[in-house]
């Protein structure tokens, strides 16, 4: 299914909220979030592949039943995505717990859902296999601008990857908190460098022989932040001759108005889009989505489905899964980590 057929789906769900409003969570999920699967192209009215009132393995009970996702969908028989429903209008946040008991007791499980029909939460596990992370790795609004159209098309059934998806997500997550952590430690126009900062470029190799205390410390901030000034400003001259030259630069949030001038200025934030946008830069576009998907069939229908290849971190056999990672020069596919790959598709090129 194309992107544009996904958003005019939404467009379709989003137009009943009135009459789901106040009804309930068995309204949101018949009128709203059943539609958005059948979008995917799951077919919701096979129990086999979209289960509902799934039973999770766990022992914990609940008026002596064991407990039950709302929607498991099964891939070959075994459960893969989990969904959890609310009430439209709800709020989701303290309801992602639940989700990860869940998640936590299926070790086939690699996506947890958490909706209210308008806005969808995504889980997996980044930090540890098997354990949900607490944090979703992206969030959905079908109320705002960008709805994430590109990320939502990743969980369509022809193309779905539980591997890829957890690579995409670890990616995306690491990213983000990298940038944030750099732009924290680096972009020092309202305060000093962190101690910790300054502590980590003391003790690189042939850099300061003595013991690292809170005087060496005072003493050599200052000088820290001009070094790091004057290394700021080699970058932005190296950028802005790049934009002069009409070669595509790297984004440089972290210069300071004082070191560079206004024209500079401006032809920076041009070339950087105002904001860095781990999602953008990570995209896979959408030809390249129907190619995996081609591949993916083939998989499926292969002896390979059933095999099982040697992981050296584990020392053990691991089921094969194909998955996928888009870079700025191909589209990667691989067996279980990107370095096992096995195609390339370079499709954007003139090329092919």
């Amino acid at each position: 299914m194309s992107i544009e057929k996904i958003e005019m789906a939404i467009d379709s769900i989003m137009n009943r909220t009135e009459a789901v409003k106040g009804k309930g969570e068995e309204a949101t999920k018949q009128a709203m979030i059943l539609p958005m699967l059948e979008a995917l192209g799951y077919d919701i009215w096979n129990p086999l592949e979209v289960c509902p009132e799934f039973e999770a393995d766990t022992a914990v009970k609940k008026n002596g039943q064991k407990e039950k996702v709302d929607f498991a969908i099964l891939f070959g028989g075994e459960p893969k995505i989990f969904i959890e429903a609310k009430p439209y209008g709800e709020d989701l946040d303290g309801h992602h717990g639940q989700l990860k008991r869940y998640f936590t007791t299926t070790q086939s499980v690699s996506l947890g859902v958490l909706t209210n029909g308008s806005q969808y939460r995504f889980f997996t596990d980044t930090s540890e296999i098997n354990i949900q992370d607490d944090q979703p790795f992206f969030i959905s609004d079908f109320d705002a601008v960008d709805r994430g159209i590109d990320v939502i098309a990743r969980f369509q059934k022809d193309i779905f990857s539980g591997e890829a998806i957890r690579e995409f997500a670890t990616e995306l997550t690491y990213t983000e908190k990298m940038v944030k952590f750099l732009k924290c430690e680096l972009d020092v126009r309202d305060g000093e460098l962190s101690e910790g900062f300054v502590r980590w470029i003391l003790s690189s190799p042939d850099m300061y022989d003595g013991r690292v205390n809170a005087n060496v410390l005072e003493r050599f901030k200052p000088i820290a932040k001009d070094a790091l000034q004057k290394v700021v400003r080699s970058i932005v001259r190296r950028s802005v001759a790049a934009i002069d030259e009409g070669v595509s630069s790297p984004s440089v949030e972290i210069v300071s108005q004082k070191d560079t001038s206004e024209c500079e200025q401006e032809k920076i934030i041009e070339a950087s889009n105002d904001e860095v946008s781990p999602r953008n830069e990570i995209a896979t576009a959408e030809e390249e989505l129907e190619a995996f998907g081609i591949i993916k069939r083939q998989f499926d229908n292969s002896a390979l489905v059933n095999k099982t290849i040697y992981n050296p971190a584990s020392r053990k056999e691991i089921p094969i899964e194909i998955g996928y990672k888009g870079t700025t020069a191909y589209l990667n596919i691989y067996f279980n980590k990107p370095s096992w790959w096995n195609l390339r598709l370079s499709l954007e090129s003139k090329i092919k």
